[in-house]
């Protein structure tokens, strides 16, 4: 289990946290919220880039301050929203840099690309992908690092929508073989359909963490500073930003 316990700290003016939350292997927790709430920057505590004021953060009842690269390598594996652009590289050696820490396998390697319909590419320079193909590669990357624990940061960005049904296929098929998914999204829609919690922000505070039914109209309202309506649909309960907040 990844367990947050009161973090709190500060990525610029915005004070972020008390953040209590936990994530259990076999499971999909997205956070949901506007921009600038904290979402980002809560994946970035947990992946050790941004430093706690204060709490704690426990792995496998490890925490996490006492854990090398390595180690924490063989934990989290962390998909962020802005793709780096490494000069030189090509497909296959961001592949092996993302799997430093287990034993190289070419096979489990390919079979990661194919698993995002990105094989092709394993001898292609990283810098020439579209932005979609990047993410793909990268999502490809984290498998192959084989974490317990795999955070993604917007990973619909950038993508079509055959990419994207791939994308929910993968993140569903990563959960039912045992790890323990971390998303952050801005399609309120898509997290209702694929998590099985969900935690709404707020100013750098959680506003509401629980099952999917942690998606409603009062909630949403109170996070995004406007109304919603919802409707049934063939996919199911789907909620949007009411027209009568629409002004010309």
């Amino acid at each position: 289990m990844l367990e947050l316990e009161n973090v709190k700290f500060k990525r610029g003016d915005l004070e972020i946290g008390p953040l209590n939350f936990s994530l259990n292997q076999n499971e999909i927790l997205t956070v949901i919220g506007k921009n600038g709430s904290g979402k980002t920057s809560s994946l970035l505590v947990i992946n050790k880039e941004i430093k706690m004021e204060s709490g704690k953060i426990i792995i496998d009842d490890k925490n996490i301050k006492n854990l090398k690269p390595f180690e924490m390598s063989r934990y989290i594996s962390y998909v962020q929203q802005e793709i780096p652009e490494p000069l030189g590289l090509n497909v296959k050696d961001i592949m092996e840099i993302n799997g430093f820490s287990r034993k190289y396998d070419y096979n489990e390697l390919y079979n990661s690309l194919k698993i995002c319909g990105v094989d092709n590419f394993i001898d292609r320079d990283f810098s020439t992908l579209s932005g979609g193909e990047k993410r793909m590669v990268m999502i490809s990357a984290a498998i192959y690092q084989d974490s317990k624990y795999i955070l993604l940061d917007e990973p619909s960005s950038f993508l079509d929508i055959d990419k994207l049904n791939i994308l929910i296929k993968i993140i569903n098929k990563l959960k039912n073989s045992g790890k323990g998914i971390l998303l952050v999204l801005h399609d309120i829609n898509l997290a209702y359909k694929i998590s099985d919690r969900i935690i709404l922000m707020k100013n750098g505070k959680i506003i509401s963490y629980g099952n999917k039914n942690a998606i409603n109209i009062k909630n949403l309202e109170m996070a995004y500073d406007t109304k919603f309506d919802k409707y049934d649909s063939p996919e199911g309960l789907r909620f949007y930003a009411s027209e009568n907040n629409l002004t010309f």
